[in-house]
């Protein structure tokens, strides 16, 4: 059994299959910026009863809500993550800030999907300090008290294809246990890490999707 079995095995099948449903709903509706919004709305936009959403979400431990109220979108995707035990790989690291690095903390695709780019980082010194979209670089030997500090579960890889594999090596000394490489260097799986090679960022939203289909 899996560790994403482990913990949602309790719930319904035909549940989860909704959960699945309601997670990309939301995360365009926090895209957009709209904090909150009703059961009723999502019952309509994906053509399913009222009562059966409401005891899907009955599930959170918080949930104490009917079918007008508003309930905050965060709330919601919070505790389906939680729920399919995906929660914390939801947050990724950046390791490479050249062109394809920037890009990448740029690239609106990866807000929507759900994942947060929340630390970026690079052997270069003169690098360090500077912010991109918000992010602060930090160097590289800072990753590994950040990673299990804040108890990252996911690198992204965007270094020069010749230092790739160093930096993956670096990210799972860490504590890393998703590797997500978008350079030309090929990164091998290892044991007890889940490595995904990702050719182009158009393929950046599909290849989400599998990682957390394999988590």
């Amino acid at each position: 059994m899996t560790r994403k079995e482990q913990q949602s095995f309790a719930l319904p099948e035909e549940t989860i299959k909704r959960f699945r449903l309601y997670q990309p709903l939301l995360r365009l509706w926090m895209y957009k910026e709209k904090r909150n919004l009703t059961i009723s709305l999502i019952s309509e936009f994906l053509d399913i009863p009222v009562d059966v959403v409401l005891e899907d979400f009955s599930y959170c431990p918080q949930w104490k809500k009917s079918k007008e109220d508003f309930v905050e979108v965060a709330t919601l995707i919070d505790c389906i993550d939680t729920l399919l035990g995906e929660k914390e790989f939801r947050e990724s690291v950046l390791i490479g800030i050249g062109r394809l690095g920037t890009s990448l903390l740029k690239n609106e695709t990866i807000a929507g999907s759900g994942l947060k780019i929340v630390a970026a980082f690079d052997i270069d010194p003169e690098k360090t300090g500077k912010i991109i979209s918000g992010i602060k670089v930090q160097n590289m030997d800072k990753l590994e008290s950040f990673v299990r500090q804040m108890h990252i579960k996911m690198a992204m890889i965007a270094t020069t294809p010749e230092n790739a594999l160093q930096a993956a090596d670096q990210a799972i000394d860490s504590g890393i246990k998703v590797v997500w490489n978008f350079t030309k260097t090929r990164i091998p799986e290892q044991k007890g890490v889940l490595v995904q090679n990702t050719i182009s960022e158009i393929e950046l939203e599909n290849d989400y999707q599998k990682i957390i289909s394999r988590i």
